[in-house]
């Protein structure tokens, strides 16, 4: 008796669900909204753990640039340049206002660099990147134009004598390194569309 009252309440439930391509677009947006919110949280969540990482295991976690690598996450799962340039503003600026670094100064050019990115990739991604080759190519310029951005940025606001204290060749590897994975990634993710 009590299977039956429960089957009947399905039953109701089911037939005041409404299937209106309108509901069903609303409920898509919502859901994607909140898919993006949690990723959201998650990268930036991640993006304050680093230097906390850094400073418990007292290993130099700041030359691997993993603010760069969040923000790649972030474009390679929530492929939407809204959102991007919304967590390379926010990536710096969550991480100094929750655990002090980067110094403000250093926030500035970290967010410079990453819009620089984010914008330049965006552009390049949508007039030519259409192969992996090409996307490649496009991340990697994107990369370089924000590195040459934030040093820009440096050399103006911080001290020119501490400009470059992570070696060139480790940050060209780490570069290097960081666009093979999205592209990997990006090609694992998007093969069958």
């Amino acid at each position: 008796m009590r299977n039956e009252s429960i089957n009947t309440q399905l039953n109701k439930a089911n037939m005041n669900t409404n299937y209106s391509p309108t509901a069903l677009r609303t409920r898509l947006k919502n859901s994607t909204i909140l898919r993006t919110a949690l990723i959201d949280s998650v990268l930036l969540a991640t993006a304050c753990l680093i230097p906390t990482l850094s400073h418990i295991t007292a290993l130099p976690l700041y030359q691997l640039n993993p603010m760069l690598l969040v923000l790649l996450a972030g474009m390679l799962f929530v492929p939407s340049r809204a959102n991007t340039m919304l967590l390379a503003l926010l990536l710096p600026t969550v991480s100094m206002l929750a655990v002090g670094m980067p110094t403000p100064l250093k926030a500035v050019c970290m967010v410079a660099e990453m819009l620089t990115i984010v914008s330049l990739f965006s552009l390049l991604q949508r007039r030519w990147a259409t192969s992996t080759p090409k996307l490649f190519a496009s991340l990697l310029a994107a990369m370089l134009c924000g590195k040459i951005t934030y040093y820009a940025l440096k050399a103006l606001l911080i001290a020119p004598a501490a400009l470059i204290s992570t070696p060139l060749a480790l940050q060209a590897t780490v570069t290097l390194g960081a666009a093979l994975l999205f592209c990997a990634a990006h090609h694992l993710l998007h093969r069958n569309k």
